[in-house]
């Protein structure tokens, strides 16, 4: 295929969660109805669909696109988009099949020059939980629904197909494997970054740019991704035989720095934003009745309340639909007590509580992301949340839906004296013992989903991996709904009787020290 800048070809395509429910503001004229969503992927509004109109014309569906539900995928997306939108797994009921048949296909076909380019969409089939969209969507497998399309295109003379989707690098890879006629996979969801030679920023690439995956056809199946927020922009340049094989694969993900001009467009819309959130800090999400204590002093050392709201507050956001089986797909949360950052005092302003508030507790930025682990891994994660305890490191873990006991008298690697957890599996929750050869699911901060502070095995031994909401916005969102706040420490993190004695006497010793060297002084 040559000369391809000379016929029209998409300038873009966009793999998937280009919305997403978060926590929202209302602006003011002159940008009414425009709704701030804080993690600024996109706003369908106005001017701002230009954000996505102009630089992607065909997006693939994904999990946060169904955040509000159907009636939010419906409108403002669906209704109001002028480009094409793709996902071939997502199957509905009657009831609603009708209401949303034709604003997004299975695939779609491009025409460039004499040459036809099928690109087939999917989204991740764990969207029913990671997401809202109610019990009338469904989502098929991913490799299962994509095949008959690929055939599709196949017998309508399409011999160059691009997989685009938001399912994970795992799944993208598996599609380039399993998914026969699939020429490249474009791919989204777990922002994995990948590069050939030195990366131009501080990520570390996961692999080369492309992924090359040998099919079970024995073809080299390009897969790329190319991170997160607008960081870095995708390209890739594929050449293709005349019979539509791969030949040759070149590209970087481009870093979006100064040295890219600015469009002047966006950036006058960036600019009207900017305007309108100057008072962002300011405003009050809810309130207090009690301190929140968050200080280092508490939270690294010993379970704290902050630390509690924060981890019923990322639960909260997960609660999804029941199954025939479980009351919820995830009851346990962890949470690293250095990632709370400050305490919020109740006699502050009457127990106000604002974003500026919220921000100084969890100034970071991280997602609150879904893992599955096992048993054996999870008991492993405690072991390092206090092989050094009583330093001062941030590693003690904050826990929701899981109750520890530590015996501090032990040599590290064996303080665990036991771990229950909530049950799923249940009509009545209730509090059981870890299974070290069970699969859990555990919501826990993107951090140490990538191994932050020490916690390798949640990166090298988790079963699988989501990306969740902002930090600031799930907590902003709980604390908004329940209106009035008041957590306590409850017992979630314990240590037994034996080391409560042992670390008197700790404390007896060093003040005794203390007071003994003030009177030689």
């Amino acid at each position: 295929m040559n000369n391809l800048a000379e016929v029209d070809v998409p300038r873009c395509l966009h793999c998937g969660e280009s919305t997403t429910d978060a926590p929202r503001w209302t602006l003011p004229a002159p940008l009414t109805p425009l709704e701030y969503q804080s993690q600024g992927e996109s706003a369908y509004t106005r001017n701002a669909q230009y954000v996505i109109s102009e630089r992607a014309h065909i997006v693939a569906l994904g999990n946060h696109e169904f955040d509000n539900g159907l009636e939010g995928l419906l409108d403002p997306l669906l209704k109001n988009v002028n480009f094409s939108i793709l996902s071939a797994n997502i199957q509905a009921s009657r009831s609603v099949a009708s209401r949303i048949a034709g604003y997004f296909q299975p695939y779609k076909i491009l025409r460039v020059g004499s040459e036809k380019i099928g690109i087939v969409g999917y989204t991740t089939k764990e969207t029913s939980f990671l997401s809202n969209p109610g019990k009338d969507i469904y989502f098929e497998d991913e490799i299962e629904a994509l095949q008959p399309h690929v055939d599709k295109l196949t017998t309508l003379g399409v011999n160059k197909i691009i997989a685009l989707g938001h399912s994970g690098f795992t799944v993208d890879q598996k599609i380039a494997q399993k998914v026969r006629g699939v020429d490249v996979v474009i791919g989204g969801h777990t922002n994995t970054f990948l590069y050939t030679g030195p990366p131009p920023s501080s990520e570390m690439p996961a692999g080369n740019y492309p992924f090359l995956v040998k099919s079970d056809d024995g073809r080299q199946v390009p897969v790329v991704q190319a991170y997160a927020f607008g960081k870095y922009l995708g390209y890739l340049n594929v050449t293709f035989d005349d019979q539509g094989n791969v030949i040759r694969t070149s590209g970087n993900p481009i870093l979006l720095n100064s040295s890219i001009p600015e469009d002047k467009v966006l950036k006058e819309e960036v600019d009207k934003w900017r305007i309108q959130l100057n008072n962002f800090s300011s405003q009050v999400i809810g309130k207090t009745i009690v301190y929140l204590n968050g200080t280092s002093q508490a939270c690294r050392f010993q379970e704290c309340n902050l630390g509690n709201l924060i981890c019923d507050a990322m639960i909260y956001n997960n609660l999804k639909y029941r199954d025939e089986n479980t009351w919820n797909h995830v009851s346990m949360c962890i949470i690293n007590g250095g990632g709370i950052r400050s305490p919020i005092d109740e006699h502050n302003n009457n127990g106000t509580i604002t974003m500026e508030d919220l921000l100084a507790v969890l100034p970071f930025g991280s997602t609150f992301d879904l893992v599955e682990l096992k048993g054996s891994t999870l008991k492993e994660a405690f072991e390092h949340s206090v092989h050094r305890h009583g330093q001062g490191t941030g590693e003690l873990l904050q826990v929701g839906g899981i109750h520890v006991v530590y015996d501090l008298s032990r040599p590290p690697g064996s303080r665990v004296a036991s771990i229950e957890v909530l049950c799923t599996a249940c009509r009545v929750p209730a509090y059981v013992p870890l299974q070290m050869d069970e699969t859990y699911k555990v919501i826990l901060p993107s951090f140490l989903q990538q191994g932050g502070d020490g916690y390798s095995m949640l990166k090298n031994k988790s079963l699988s991996h989501n990306q969740g909401n902002l930090d600031v916005e799930v907590v902003s969102t709980y604390i908004s709904r329940m209106g009035r706040v008041f957590p306590a420490v409850e017992g979630r993190v314990k240590f037994s009787a034996g080391n409560l004695i042992q670390g008197s006497i700790m404390l007896i010793a060093g003040l005794f020290t203390v007071m003994f060297l003030h009177f030689i002084f």
